[in-house]
Formats: structure tokens, sequence, C-alpha cells
């Protein structure tokens, strides 16, 4: 089995929690971990990792993604049964290697699960919150920016439900439009998740400074 690589922030030796940053379509981890020094804090002895999807996208030659939108050349949003099936085979496929590369680190740093914070972004929220099922683990934190919950079955999850959820969207995203975002928060609440939620005034498909340093306070909140 491949394994996931990508670049890393770390100024500890001996950190207390793991940040992973999981970016969206079409991007890289080289673009995404320059949010690290955005969320970084003095206070909070942290290290930073942003891993690259494993597969290329086609029309973007640096670009990665965790799963195929157009399965079957259908757009995942009107996918059939054999759309489906595919997607979920590419899901499954990521997560496992995502648990792969963050249990590797967790044991680098005698850490688990649950000091690990997850961010993601557009297709990257979407494997963050399926990341936190997959495993079924009380995480450190998991951060959805401009992204959404997969449709689903099963969201009840009896240990990744204990997670702490920071959802936040713009309400000008038009690339997932901000129906998700409620969508998502409808999920959190029927589930029980302890979650904190933001829709952004005037924002679209973006992180702005406002997105960062409020996650940013969100990880600091939930070091313990």
């Amino acid at each position: 089995m491949m394994t996931l690589k990508g670049p890393s922030f770390e100024l500890s030796h001996n950190p207390d929690k793991l940040v992973f940053l999981l970016h969206g379509y079409g991007d890289s981890g080289e673009n995404f971990i320059p949010l690290a020094q955005s969320l970084y804090d003095s206070e909070c002895n942290i290290n930073f990792y942003a891993p690259n999807a494993p597969a290329p996208v086609p029309q973007y030659p640096s670009g990665k993604q965790w799963f195929e939108l157009y399965p079957n050349g259908i757009n995942f949003n009107d996918a059939g049964p054999k759309e489906k099936k595919l997607l979920k085979q590419d899901c499954v496929s990521s997560l496992k290697l995502i648990r792969n590369y963050i249990i590797n680190l967790c044991l680098k740093y005698n850490l688990t699960l649950h000091d690990c914070f997850i961010i993601g972004f557009s297709q990257g929220a979407m494997m963050s919150f399926e990341f936190g099922k997959f495993v079924n683990e009380h995480l450190a934190g998991c951060i959805l920016l401009s992204g959404r919950i997969l449709p689903s079955e099963n969201h009840d999850k009896k240990n990744f439900n204990k997670t702490p959820i920071l959802i936040i969207h713009g309400d000008q995203d038009e690339v997932l439009v901000p129906k998700y975002f409620f969508e998502a928060c409808d999920i959190l609440k029927n589930h029980n998740f302890s979650f904190e939620s933001h829709l952004i005034k005037n924002e679209g498909h973006t992180i702005s400074k406002e997105i960062l340093n409020l996650s940013k306070e969100f990880i600091k909140k939930n070091m313990t």
C-alpha cells in the first residue's frame, strides 16, 4: 500500500498535540501548509502536517484529490448505485492512508488520536469528518471549513461523537453553497455532537483571516 507524503511545520521535538491539514480538491499539501503559520500559537506545543491526497486530478497537473468527484463521468451529487460504490471505495482507500499517516506520527511522538486535531477545507473537510467516523475515536478536535458532511445512514459513532467540532462556512460560497452548512449543523445536532458553528457574512469559498482566527482559538481552547 502506498503511503501519504507531504510538508510539515514542526517546531517541537516533543509536541503535546498534532494538527493535520487536509487540502481541498485540486490543491496540495505544499499549498496548504502555510496555514500552519497562521494557526500556530506560541502557547500551544503543537506540530502541523499537510499530507497530499493520493490521486492526481487530470486537469490540474499539480493538484490532488481524496476521491473522484466525477465517478464514471457523473458528478458525485448525481451518483447512482455504481457511482456511489466507486465513491465509497475511493473514500475508504484514502481514509486508510490518512489513518496510517496519522498513526505513524502518533507513534513517533508517543501520542494517541485523542491528541490529534484534523482540519479540512472543502473536499478535505468532507474527509476530515469521514476520518473521525472511520476510526471512531475521540479526537482533540475536528474543523470543517467550507465543506459538507457526506450522505450516510450512520453518523452515530459513540467515540467520535465526543469530539469537539468547529464548522465554518461563507454565506456567499458558490462552490459548496450554504445549504450544506445548515445540513451539516442539523446532522451534528441530531447526533449529539458538541459543536461550534459560524456562517461568515460576505465570505466565499476561501479561508480568510477571520476563519483562521476562529480556528486558532478553537485549537487553543481544546488543547487539554
